[in-house]
């Protein structure tokens, strides 16, 4: 696929993303995320993250895009979130997501955040 393609369908992940939503048609059936604290995940450890975290927020979680870069197989996302959580607290983070594509697919993720702020956000814990 072209880097304007794969630049696309990373967009397309980023709004699924925000909306706690995979699409597995932009998926490679082995798709992997690598994740601070935690290291490479299956898509299955992924959602079950991002279904433990939705219980924590206390209204829309949004994920603004700030940039992106697309060369080839490889898609460079800077990103911010935000959100109000039920302990009061709002959870505003920064990332670097880096998409890896095979066949057109996404096949691997690695997402790089402030683990400070998400530490100070929601205890050490959230660091293991």
């Amino acid at each position: 696929m072209s880097s304007e393609a794969n630049r696309k369908t990373a967009l397309k992940m980023m709004a699924d993303m925000e909306a706690f939503h995979l699409d597995d048609a932009i998926l490679t059936d082995d798709v992997s995320w690598w994740v601070p604290g935690q290291g490479a995940i299956s898509k299955v450890t992924f959602q079950a993250l991002a279904a433990g975290f939705q219980p924590m927020l206390a209204g829309k979680f949004s994920l603004k895009v700030l940039g992106v870069t697309a060369d080839g197989d490889r898609v460079a996302v800077e990103a911010e979130s935000l959100a109000p959580l039920t302990n009061g607290k709002t959870y505003n983070n920064t990332y670097h997501f880096l998409f890896l594509f095979r066949d057109g697919k996404i096949c691997q993720v690695k997402e790089y955040n402030d683990s400070l702020h998400a530490a100070q956000i929601f205890g050490p814990a959230i660091a293991a």
